[in-house]
């Protein structure tokens, strides 16, 4: 079920599955063009999987959020990691987070995990950006060239599709944004990681997986077969699997 909660001064859009706050509690965070009703079944799957209550939230400007900023900045995605993310969290009484996050997602979730505004039990990426890269620049530009398409399909989950498109295509193209990059901020993660891609990712190579692992001696990186950047549609049984499989050996008490 998903409501709207105040957060920030914003009504956004929650879904909870379980009682949240209750001990170790999933948090996800969805993708660039993303949504709750996005992840279609996946955070159902993750509750049955795992045990774990798990809630899902739009940001604002997507899905049925309030609209917030109309245009990024350069850093937009920092600021949903140490502002926006943590006051959720307080909202629904989560301390022991585990972020699983996709795409732009991920990098809020890396970005979080590497700061002190949070100290997750894990996190788990899926697609993740660690710096802007020119195969993710391609991916953004061959999406804005299919805008009409695109847009089109995002008006199902989104009430204001034009604006969330236009905003995420244009920060990306932005020269202001080149300079994203997060690496330099990865070995501050200490809870177990977890990164993962598709091996046809059509945003990113394998450098932004091999980029973490190189920082995050104890991250685990795997790359999913016959798969392209949202993994949870290509390979949702095998995702659930990995991703059930690294939070038993963490130890974290989910469903053996």
């Amino acid at each position: 079920m998903t409501d709207l909660y105040q957060v920030a001064g914003l009504r956004l859009a929650v879904a909870t599955k379980g009682a949240v706050g209750t001990g170790p509690t999933i948090v996800m965070l969805h993708e660039g063009l993303g949504s709750i009703t996005q992840w279609r079944d996946f955070p159902d799957q993750m509750h049955t999987a795992t045990g774990l209550p798990v809630l899902t939230y739009d940001r604002a400007g997507y899905g049925r959020s309030d609209a917030g900023t109309s245009q990024y900045a350069a850093d937009f995605l920092h600021r949903e990691a140490l502002e926006t993310l943590p006051l959720v969290l307080e909202r629904f009484d989560i301390d022991q987070p585990i972020l699983i996050g996709h795409s732009d997602g991920a990098s809020i979730s890396l970005i979080a995990a590497a700061s002190d505004s949070l100290d997750p039990l894990a996190v788990i990426t899926i697609a993740a950006h660690i710096f802007v890269e020119q195969a993710g620049l391609d991916g953004v530009q061959a999406a804005k060239s299919n805008r009409e398409q695109i847009v089109q399909g995002m008006s199902r989950h989104h009430d204001r599709p034009e604006i969330a498109f236009d905003r995420w295509s244009n920060i990306w193209l932005d020269p202001s944004f080149a300079t994203f990059d997060i690496r330099q901020n990865l070995d501050r993660i200490t809870c177990p990681l977890l990164v993962i891609q598709g091996d046809q990712d059509e945003y990113a190579t394998p450098e932004m997986v091999h980029g973490v692992t190189q920082r995050v001696p104890h991250a685990v990186g795997k790359f999913i077969p016959d798969c392209g950047h949202i993994t949870h549609k290509d390979q949702p049984k095998l995702l659930i699997d990995i991703i059930r499989k690294f939070l038993l050996s963490t130890g974290l008490g989910i469903n053996p």
